[in-house]
């Protein structure tokens, strides 16, 4: 039987078992995190927003100090370059103090006049940890510094060594209007006067992910390239170590179908496929001296018959000399029953050889279609319509004596039931480094579920047992003995839109002939 392909492959199957699994524990997880510690997927996006727009603002209150007010939007519309993202300052009582004119949403409005906290007065203590006139140290994290791509020309505090304003750390995102508005609280110092205005810096884009000041996608990308990269390194090997193995014991067990019990498993495997080794090589011993031994006891069975059928068939042309006109024709019956039993015998004698040989007889090279030539010059007699189809040369690797048995049952085989009709014909081909011998016939051909079985011994069809037909279901057997003990393989299929082909496949010889 054919091996079919499996529409999914067991590594396919566990690799996507093994990535559901992980997106399993994911959503677990992130299940466990929302009610355990009241945590949301959004929140773990919109916290490094927050810390990045505390520096930005913090670098915008720095850079405020050193700007003259009507330079002010010229500087929102640096930063906006710098970060891809618009930029705006408002008063938090509603008025816009800079950045490009805007209509802010209903909802970003409401959240500007929002009430928050103040600030700590400049001039004065915090708490009396600092002394007065000097302004408090930023929480987080430590001194916030401006980031490397602010706009140039825009530093600390002109070259005072001031610290920067604080941050009111109170921060909002809002959707509206296909944009995405997030803003901060910030003090908005003017240069040269002691008052600080409460202001809102108010950034603006279009997408949320596709902005890298909101989402930065490149440690995403690290931490799925890092989980990527531990699965591989802990399923990859296993899953391919598991797939080798279950490759091997296939393709020994379809070797042992074929009737190759010599081919043996590794058995260095501990766990449970490596036990299934050791038992299929087990059952591959007991299989192999079962059928050898099958096959040894039929040819001596045929071999010791062979003598008392020759004395039988002696004593019978003395008695046909010797007997009356009247008993002749139950001679004649006699005597082809007699016939057939030494076919009988010949067959199995030649089946249990081919199969007791099949390790003890060198290949070589043989020219297919010599052989194939001297098998039709055999079988001519029953039918004249045979024909060799080979391009020559063509030379296999086998046993002279087996091809050439083989291709004799064959062509008597197709003669016999299909020979009236259409030709017979014997053609062979290289592929792959095989060659590939067929023999068709334009017959009936045979039913699916028989294409399987015709090889099996005694087996015949319903129809084919009688007389006319006869045989004892050992041809196409002897034909896959033999192949076989060529080192080759032998299979039957139906051809459209009728007959029937059975090929041969043989290892290519390495050179040919001259």
């Amino acid at each position: 039987m054919t091996p079919t392909t499996p529409k999914f492959s067991l590594s396919r199957r566990i690799f996507a078992l093994a990535f559901l699994n992980v997106a399993l524990l994911m959503v677990v997880f992130l299940v466990f995190a929302r009610y355990q510690f009241h945590l949301e997927f959004r929140s773990f996006l919109l916290a490094p927003v927050r810390d990045r727009l505390e520096e930005v603002a913090a670098a915008v209150a720095v850079d405020l100090e050193q700007t003259p007010v009507a330079a002010r939007t010229d500087l929102m519309g640096r930063y906006a370059a710098s970060y891809g993202v618009d930029f705006y300052l408002f008063d938090n009582e509603g008025p816009q103090i800079a950045g490009r004119p805007v209509q802010l949403p209903e909802a970003v409005t409401g959240e500007l006049l929002r009430r928050p906290a103040d600030p700590p007065p400049r001039g004065h203590g915090d708490d009396g940890k600092n002394p007065p006139g000097r302004r408090p140290r930023p929480r987080e994290p430590g001194r916030l510094r401006p980031p490397a791509d602010r706009p140039e020309g825009r530093g600390g505090r002109g070259g005072r060594g001031s610290p920067p304003p604080s941050v009111v750390r109170q921060a909002f995102q809002l959707s509206g209007d296909n944009m995405f508005w997030v803003g901060t609280r910030m003090p908005v110092a003017e240069p040269g006067k002691a008052e600080i205005t409460r202001g809102t810096l108010i950034l603006a884009a279009k997408s949320f992910y596709g902005t890298p000041l909101f989402f930065d996608f490149k440690p995403w990308l690290m931490a799925m390239t890092a989980v990527l990269g531990i699965f591989l390194v802990c399923w990859l090997p296993f899953i391919r170590h598991l797939t080798q193995t279950i490759s091997r014991i296939t393709r020994a067990t379809e070797q042992m179908e074929q009737g190759n019990f010599d081919h043996q498993l590794p058995e260095t495997r501990s766990d449970e496929l490596g036990q299934l080794s050791l038992a299929i090589n087990r059952m591959a011993a007991r299989l192999s001296g079962f059928v050898k031994g099958q096959k040894r006891f039929l040819g001596d069975i045929a071999h010791e018959l062979c003598a008392p059928i020759a004395r039988m068939q002696f004593g019978l042309g003395i008695l046909e000399q010797r007997a009356e006109p009247a008993e002749l024709p139950a001679l004649e019956d006699v005597q082809e029953e007699m016939r057939q039993m030494s076919g009988l015998v010949g067959e199995l004698l030649s089946f249990s050889k081919a199969g007791i040989e099949q390790r003890q007889r060198p290949l070589e090279a043989v020219d297919v279609g010599e052989v194939a030539r001297l098998a039709v010059t055999r079988e001519a007699g029953a039918c004249e319509a045979i024909r060799v189809d080979i391009v020559e040369p063509l030379m296999a690797l086998a046993d002279r004596e087996f091809l050439l048995r083989s291709l004799c049952n064959l062509v008597r085989n197709a003669v016999r039931y299909a020979g009236d009709a259409g030709p017979v014909t014997i053609s062979g081909r290289v592929e792959g480094g095989e060659v590939m011998i067929d023999v068709t016939d334009a017959g009936p051909g045979l039913p699916p579920e028989e294409l399987d079985r015709i090889f099996t011994p005694f087996y015949r069809l319903e129809a084919s047992r009688n007389r006319e037909f006869g045989g004892a279901g050992l041809g196409l057997a002897i034909v896959k003995s033999c192949i076989e003990a060529c080192q080759g393989t032998v299979r039957c299929r139906n051809r459209t839109p009728a007959g029937l082909a059975v090929e041969i496949r043989l290892a290519a010889a390495l050179h040919t002939a001259p």
